[in-house]
Formats: structure tokens, sequence, C-alpha cells
């Protein structure tokens, strides 16, 4: 279940939403992101190993292993410089800030208390907006 999460500065009325659950991919072999959703994510492995392999995995174990091999996740982060927000896979991108290229880049869903990057003068405080099953 994904959770909706507004989180908004105490002082200037800034808000980013967070949702707890992030993007998942398959990376495919020229380093495309495949990005798909549940429930279907097994036609999308399906896919993707085709289009790798030229042919069906054989196996059930077969295509786990390919999916465990390139699948990867975005989450959002903000930059507590600027305050842009950008995604990013922690395991394989930079986590250098798109807009000013500082490496001060916070998660989005962990905003609670943290010092709003627009005015520099309030926090973030987080509140249940809402879910997705």
């Amino acid at each position: 279940m994904a959770i909706c999460t507004a989180f908004t500065c105490n002082h200037c009325g800034f808000q980013i939403e967070s949702w707890s659950d992030g993007y998942t991919y398959l990376r495919g072999t020229d380093g495309t992101r495949h990005y798909y959703l549940h429930p279907g994510e097994h036609e999308v492995w399906n896919e993707r190993f085709e289009a790798e392999h030229q042919r069906r995995a054989s196996t059930e174990e077969e295509l786990l292993a390919f999916v465990e091999a390139n699948m990867g996740c975005e989450h959002y982060y903000v930059c507590r410089r600027c305050g842009r927000q950008t995604r990013r896979d922690p395991e394989r991108d930079s986590m250098g800030c798109t807009g000013c290229r500082r490496r001060e880049l916070h998660p989005i869903d962990e905003l609670e208390g943290v010092t709003c990057p627009k005015c520099g003068k309030g926090t973030f405080h987080g509140e249940f907006t809402g879910a997705i099953s």
C-alpha cells in the first residue's frame, strides 16, 4: 500500500507531497529504464526479457534472476539547498542536485522536522493525506 504524506513548512507554507513507494524499473542493456507498476510487473518483466534475449524465459527462475540483476527503484528527493525535487536511484545514480549540483539531496518521505529549503526559517511537518492499495 502506498501512503501519501503532505509535508508543509510551518513558516512559509511550502508544501511537498510524498508517496511511500518508489518508481521501480528494469534497466535495459542500453541503460534505458523501463518503469512498471503493480499489478502489471510480471507482464513488463516478460516483455523486457524477450526484448533483451529475443526469446521467452524458459523458467520462472530464469525470469526472476533477470529481474533481480536489472531491477532498480527511484525515489523522490528534495535539495536542501535550492528546493528542487528530483528522482534518483541511490544505488545507481549520482546524488547531486539537478539544479544547483550540490550533494544535499534529502529523501522526501523523511522531511519531518527538516529545515525548509525555500525560506530557511521553518521546518516541515507531515500530515497523512491518503493511501492507494
